[in-house]
């Protein structure tokens, strides 16, 4: 579409699945069973509609190099380096401004660089009617139908129909509602008109800075006035003005708020891939449902995962519901009712030792 842009948020603070990511190695740059990374396999989904001279990637400056060994076909100047996180509200908004400013009439598509979806036709569905939807200046999310009471999930309340075409029906968004304790989870399964908020959006890059100037001004402002300074004068204006925009996201800055907001529904196998299990899910699996990546033997075990990022050769005897993670200088061990609590292990170990490197 000779109008529709990508923008891949390439964020993130590499806690979920430490020790294998990392801040300076977010999960983003991780492989997947294919020998692609997920920022990678992000690029390859939307590329029939965006080819990379058409994508942008927002992404912390210390993670520049990395975006551009990963997506070498993206052009160096698309590749927007915040000097800090400031929340997607401001990321979105400085791409969007970016864009605009050369092409007026551009269609935006924000996608996360760290989500699988296996749906990728049904993905490219939804995209159309979206696209179709936004140039009649609507916002648009795609939500994911959940398949299960998730608690680690956001999600949006959809109410009357809007339109239908591609296969998919776009309806109002009602309300977002945070991330529910179990009993809310299934109710909202019950009721038959919640999604999981999967944080891919799409509209046209003036409706959004519309809104942006509406309900977060002063943020567009500083934008505006980084994104339109002679070349010259942009990175120290960027140095000095990002550190004072307000640091929040486009859900609560900018959806919550406006009343142009609809969602598609859609089954797309989504996943944020948020943590060792759901990470160790996606590789193969034997009969005893063991998850191995790297040398391996065991005798016994049922459902684990083993990730192995050694030469070294992991024995296992008799282990059900584990994680093991074995990385040159360190080995972490976890049940998977625990796994959640890898981020504060992270955590805990960069407080005693310092930042973590990759």
């Amino acid at each position: 579409m000779k109008h529709f842009y990508a923008i891949i948020l390439a964020g993130g603070s590499g806690t979920r699945l430490w020790p294998l990511s990392t801040p300076s190695f977010p999960k983003q740059f991780l492989p997947l069973p294919t020998g692609n990374s997920m920022i990678q396999e992000t690029l390859l989904r939307v590329a029939p509609l965006a080819p990379a001279d058409q994508t942008w990637v927002v992404t912390g400056k210390h993670m520049a190099p990395l975006v551009e060994e990963h997506l070498p076909t993206v052009p160096s100047n698309q590749i927007l380096k915040e000097p800090m996180g400031r929340g997607s509200a401001a990321a979105i908004a400085w791409a969007a401004a970016a864009i605009a400013h050369e092409d007026p009439e551009a269609i935006l598509g924000i996608f996360s660089a760290d989500h699988v979806i296996a749906n990728v036709p049904t993905f490219r569905q939804t995209l159309q009617l979206a696209c179709e939807l936004a140039e009649q200046d609507r916002l648009v999310t795609i939500g994911i139908k959940p398949t299960s009471p998730e608690t680690g999930f956001g999600y949006i309340r959809f109410a009357d129909a809007v339109c239908e075409g591609h296969g998919h029906q776009a309806c109002r968004a009602e309300k977002f509602v945070e991330k529910p304790n179990r009993e809310t989870a299934e109710s909202y399964l019950r009721d038959g008109h919640y999604v999981w908020n999967a944080g891919i959006f799409i509209w046209k890059a003036s409706a959004f800075l519309d809104e942006m100037q509406e309900h977060l001004p002063d943020s567009a402002q500083k934008i505006d006035t980084i994104v339109n300074a002679p070349t010259d004068h942009q990175s120290q204006l960027l140095e000095e003005l990002w550190p004072t925009l307000e640091n929040i996201t486009v859900d609560y800055a900018v959806l919550e708020k406006t009343t142009n907001l609809v969602v598609i529904p859609a089954d797309l196998g989504w996943g944020d891939v948020g943590n060792w299990e759901q990470y160790g899910d996606l590789f193969p699996a034997d009969a005893q449902g063991v998850h191995a990546v790297g040398n391996h033997t065991g005798f016994g075990s049922q459902n684990v995962v083993i990730f192995n990022n050694t030469e070294r050769r992991i024995y296992t005897i008799g282990l059900e519901d584990v994680i093991v993670v074995e990385m040159d200088d360190l080995t972490v061990i976890c049940h998977k009712s625990h796994v959640q609590r890898v981020k504060e292990l992270a955590e805990h170990h960069r407080n005693q030792t310092g930042p973590l490197q990759s």
